[in-house]
């Protein structure tokens, strides 16, 4: 993300990004993720007899609150041990979720549904505790909402009202409110000018961001396709550029009566290769859509 020559193929294939949409897109599994190099943290909810752990092995979907245990971040990857708590979400799967009139179930994304996902009444956020590298993707798949889906960083976690947060918020094609916006509660929410290529609701979509704090920069995917960079050090003035803080990442969303995720990931991003590569895939229009 340093390099100039990088920094300007990104910035202009933005508009090529847009003409992607995300009609035949849904999961990807962790571990699969084009965008992410080496794994920090990551789940995918998954419970019954494929299941990593005994609580999870032993859990019935969509109990709630979430035992003890069962609540505990499938992978750590040899870091920190963390826990989502009891609160945020149950876990359902495929064959035993609860849809209501106004949130259809909209079946499997094809990245493990069938084992695990979270499910959640209402909107809400929930997030780690992170701090491990300042250069990171966080990426999750997520059930589109009317309103909105989610990704935090920031100093205090579970809340995207929280004074030392920054938010990305994905909206669906020609929505009324910004496709792809930016939020801190101090500031409010900004435009980026980026589209985020999601035509509908209640669809499964992959979203993620790669954050580069001494840059200061973020760059946004949907699908596994770049839709631009966001240079914090200008957008809006530079006004969100101080609330780049890694203490912790989460997602959630809000717009309905149902909240469905898997597949969180955060780790560190896949090196970019050089730039004489970068310049012949665009001209290939072959550039950022990285899906293994």
């Amino acid at each position: 993300m340093k390099s100039h020559h990088f920094s300007l193929l990104c910035a202009g294939l933005s508009s090529l990004a847009a003409g992607f949409d995300s009609a035949s897109a849904a999961g990807v599994a962790v571990g699969s993720s084009a965008l992410i190099g080496q794994l920090q943290y990551s789940d995918s909810f998954t419970i019954g007899a494929g299941a990593t752990t005994p609580d999870r092995q032993a859990y019935a979907a969509q109990t709630f609150p979430l035992p003890a245990g069962v609540d505990a971040v499938e992978n750590v990857h040899g870091n920190a041990a963390q826990a989502w708590g009891s609160g945020p979400f149950s876990i359902a799967t495929d064959a035993a979720n609860l849809p209501t009139g106004s949130a259809p179930y909209p079946g499997t994304s094809g990245a493990g549904s069938d084992t695990g996902f979270t499910q959640r009444g209402g909107g809400g956020d929930w997030s780690l505790p992170y701090g491990l590298s300042t250069e990171f993707i966080i990426q999750f798949d997520y059930v589109q909402q009317p309103d909105r889906v989610d990704v935090s960083i920031g100093s205090t976690g579970s809340d995207i009202f929280g004074a030392g947060n920054l938010s990305l918020f994905f909206r669906t094609t020609g929505n009324a409110l910004p496709e792809v916006g930016i939020f801190n509660v101090g500031v409010g929410e900004f435009n980026t000018g980026l589209t985020a290529g999601i035509p509908a609701a209640d669809q499964w979509n992959n979203y993620a961001i790669r954050v580069d704090i001494p840059g200061r920069a973020i760059e946004v995917f949907t699908n596994e396709v770049s839709r631009g960079m966001i240079d914090l050090a200008t957008l809006n003035g530079g006004a969100y550029a101080p609330f780049l803080d890694n203490s912790f990442v989460g997602i959630g969303g809000a717009g309905n009566d149902r909240q469905w995720s898997d597949n969180i990931q955060v780790g560190l991003p896949v090196p970019e290769p050089g730039a004489a590569l970068l310049a012949g895939l665009a001209g290939l229009g072959l550039l950022r859509r990285r899906r293994a």
